[in-house]
């Protein structure tokens, strides 16, 4: 797949940047390790020393993981704490291994943001009770092992798909067609269909959502393709909640100069930032998880003594866990009734007004009533 030039740009700067600090961690992990900065002497001293964040994936995803650097860049000059990023690769069997060579170093915080993460950090954590694990985007069983070391932080993705949804029904014509693009058929990612469909349907009672997964989170070119075919069959917007998958489908939709939805970041802002204003128009907005600002919170609440260890939090609209990017693009996209509008539902959301359903818990048949329902 021909990559776009501000795509192509970010996955440079990032090979680059991780090339330059590879290396043997000891335990024949191969990941690239980047050492994002060794803040010296008192600041970090007084911060409490170091994080290391663990990237089952690579930077230049424009989303999830890069939003999650930034809350380590934050933690470094707002706390004076130094850090560490090692980038694993979407290989799976390195992601332990990475894991066990973190909790190995002289850090005190062990920070990993993957749902995929957690039977490494259940199996590690109890080994290293000296060491502090954050898992961001899913939670351990802390019935299974001693885990009073781990804190998790998890995400309402169905809340903020909500808002998603009810930004693609007011950009579709009554009744018409809107789209979705997972990366896996799974329960994290049908949380984002199930309130994509559930926020179309307030504001576009008749909407169809055409739904399909790529079954690979780090293939722009599946992305794409799916990405292609749900515009041929007439979806007006696209939602695309598959990781770096999902850059092909904004690709698909840059290229057939149609709407799309970005996920986890602001999307539109991060391709701006990259010189691509050409794709960044076609995001007209992007369901936001402030995975950065998660792991800022969590640092910062820990160095003041105030995060409660052995617990899970769930972050919705509230918590300012999700929400939704609300731009320049954005206000050009929708206009001041439509905006006011979203506010609207937003406010209803946080306060307890409309309940979102979500997936995690529901059955295959209530899962597939819903998407049925909906189906072209």
């Amino acid at each position: 797949m021909k990559l776009k030039k501000g795509f192509a740009m970010v996955l440079a700067t990032t090979m680059c940047f991780g090339l330059v600090a590879c290396g043997d961690s000891g335990k024949g992990t191969e990941a690239a390790i980047t050492e994002a900065s060794s803040v010296g002497g008192e600041t970090a001293e007084k911060a409490g020393g170091k994080a290391i964040l663990i990237v089952n994936g690579n930077l230049g995803d424009l989303g999830f993981f890069d939003s999650a650097n930034r809350g380590m860049e934050r933690i470094k000059s707002e706390l004076g704490v130094g850090i560490q990023v090692i980038e694993t690769g979407d290989d799976e069997a390195k992601w332990e291994p990475a894991l066990a060579d973190a909790a190995d170093e002289d850090a005190d915080w062990i920070i990993a943001v993957s749902p995929s993460m957690v039977e490494p950090i259940q199996k590690l954590a109890p080994d290293y009770p000296e060491k502090k694990f954050l898992l961001i985007d899913n939670t351990v069983d802390f019935e299974a092992a001693d885990l009073s070391n781990v804190y998790c932080a998890t995400f309402k993705q169905n809340e903020g798909s909500f808002l998603a949804g009810a930004a693609a029904g007011l950009l579709a014509k009554q009744g018409g067609k809107i789209g979705f693009v997972g990366g896996m058929d799974i329960p994290p990612i049908n949380d984002f269909l199930v309130g994509y469909i559930e926020g179309a349907q307030s504001v576009n009672p008749d909407i169809k959502v055409i739904s399909t997964y790529t079954g690979d989170y780090y293939d722009p070119a599946k992305g794409k393709e799916h990405g292609i075919v749900q515009f041929n069959q007439g979806a007006e917007v696209i939602f695309a909640a598959a990781g770096p998958a999902g850059l092909g489908v904004i690709e698909a939709a840059t290229e057939q100069n149609k709407k799309i939805i970005g996920v986890d970041s602001d999307q539109s802002a991060a391709y701006a930032e990259n010189g691509d204003t050409k794709t960044a128009d076609h995001i007209v907005t992007s369901m936001v998880k402030n995975v950065g600002d998660v792991i800022f919170r969590a640092i910062e609440k820990d160095v003041k003594g105030e995060l409660e260890w052995g617990t899970t939090e769930s972050l919705g609209i509230a918590e300012n866990g999700v929400g939704l990017a609300k731009n320049n693009v954005y206000k050009a996209a929708f206009t001041e009734e439509q905006q006011a509008k979203m506010e609207e539902i937003q406010e209803k959301v946080v306060a307890g007004e409309i309940k979102v359903d979500s997936a995690i818990g529901m059955s295959t048949e209530a899962l597939d009533s819903i998407r049925n329902a909906v189906k072209p």
